[in-house]
């Protein structure tokens, strides 16, 4: 699990982890034996929550997912709305492809400037 510990520095400002990711589980050897460490965190920003999923098993390559919530519901639903993001091998390219869809997430639409519209001059009375 140091890579992606050490993946999550280059995200965070400072590369200081401990302030801008909450992890939730960071084990060691698995109980079932299925895999050997297991890294699960929260990072927040201000409209959504991304969890990231990190398994180093015993048997194959691992896996490494992500998935995004909103952090408050939409008007009128009493639920936040969810999307999965990429998953893959536990690797460097699955963690790009992470990384990419959490910037693409967080990107707004910009407004397309208008033309101006010529004011007429007003009759004079």
């Amino acid at each position: 699990m140091k890579n992606i510990k050490e993946w999550l520095k280059e995200i965070c400002r400072w590369e200081n982890v401990k302030a801008f990711v909450h992890v939730l589980i960071d084990e060691g050897e698995g109980t079932d034996k299925k895999y050997k460490t297991k890294f699960t965190c929260k990072l927040y920003t201000h409209n959504n929550c991304y969890k990231i999923t990190a398994i180093d098993r015993a048997t194959d390559e691992g896996y490494l997912g992500c998935t995004v919530s909103a952090r408050k519901p939409r008007a009128g639903e009493d639920w936040t709305r969810g999307n999965d993001l990429a998953d893959g091998k536990f690797n460097r390219e699955t963690w790009e492809n992470i990384k990419n869809d959490i910037i693409a997430y967080e990107l707004v639409k910009v407004a397309l400037k208008t033309e101006s519209i010529p004011v007429r001059a007003l009759p004079s009375m």
